[in-house]
């Protein structure tokens, strides 16, 4: 299972980056998943001057400072698109087909 950071936003007060908006999407090599979030990072994670900062450092500290539920969340979604239970919409009627 392979897993992407995105960064969308970014908020930062006083040149220091205190959150941003993320997008993770993961795939299992035949079907992906996404979701979208906002992480608020502890004080102290960011420790790389503003200008200095590049998207894989927001990605490397989001993905060491975010709980492990985001991605067990995505994963249990690709689990369940491998065995899909595909069942008739329940206000549509049955069609009548002559023999």
């Amino acid at each position: 299972m392979e897993f992407t950071w995105k960064i969308l936003k970014v908020f930062a007060d006083d040149e220091v980056i205190t959150s941003v908006q993320y997008g993770l999407s993961a795939t299992d090599g035949t079907n992906t998943v996404e979701t979208e979030g906002y992480h608020t990072f502890k004080e102290g994670v960011v420790n790389v001057p503003y200008a200095d900062i590049k998207e894989y450092n927001l990605t490397d500290w989001l993905n060491s400072d975010t709980s492990e539920a985001i991605k067990m969340n995505l994963e249990q979604q690709l689990n369940s698109l491998k065995t899909p239970k595909n069942t008739k919409l329940p206000w549509l009627a049955d069609t009548f087909t002559p023999n």
